[in-house]
């Protein structure tokens, strides 16, 4: 698939650009990253470079999985994305970024433009305790289904257990009771 640029009221979603790996390898530094996310660690430049390079767009070109840049009034703030076997997203924002809502919005514009694609059925997972990203699956309506094994291994290739959600084409989008708060 040729890449899309999705846009909402304060956002643009585009192609994670060479000109973002200083602050994507900035960002995969932070700490949280290291307990919530399966990015290498230490995270470096290399990683990055490798990621805008090369992984973002082969999952386009191969159908295998969106990836976006998340920028504010042209600012490259985090990444979301969508992986078509699992049928799943996933996102992260730069420690800077957070607490402003551009994760709930942006995660917002990928749902619709996954739903009027012709999915119907959207799946969320993350690591236990990842309280954030709980909290934004929660806003866009998904429904908390428990914990499982993550259906993404953990850098030593061993199962973590994940929070799970689902979100239907038919469901209200509205919070869904349910949810872990720690």
């Amino acid at each position: 698939m040729i890449p899309v640029t999705l846009g909402t009221e304060r956002l643009t979603l585009d192609q994670p650009a060479t000109a973002d790996r200083e602050l994507i390898a900035q960002y995969c530094s932070d700490p949280l990253f290291e307990s919530y996310m399966t990015t290498p660690w230490p995270y470096e430049v290399k990683h990055a470079t490798g990621f805008v390079t090369d992984y973002a767009p082969m999952g386009w070109r191969t159908n295998a999985e969106y990836t976006w840049a998340i920028r504010a009034e042209g600012v490259f703030v985090g990444v979301i994305g969508y992986r078509e076997a699992t049928r799943d997203i996933g996102y992260w924002l730069g420690a800077p970024h957070r607490g402003h809502g551009y994760m709930t919005e942006a995660a917002g514009a990928v749902v619709d433009w996954l739903f009027a694609q012709g999915r119907d059925e959207l799946a969320w997972e993350c690591v236990v305790g990842n309280t954030a990203s709980a909290g934004v699956a929660r806003k866009l309506g998904f429904a908390f289904t428990g914990v499982a094994p993550s259906s993404q291994p953990a850098r030593d290739g061993t199962p973590q257990p994940s929070w799970h959600g689902v979100l239907t084409a038919t469901d209200s989008r509205a919070p869904q009771p349910g949810w872990p708060t720690s």
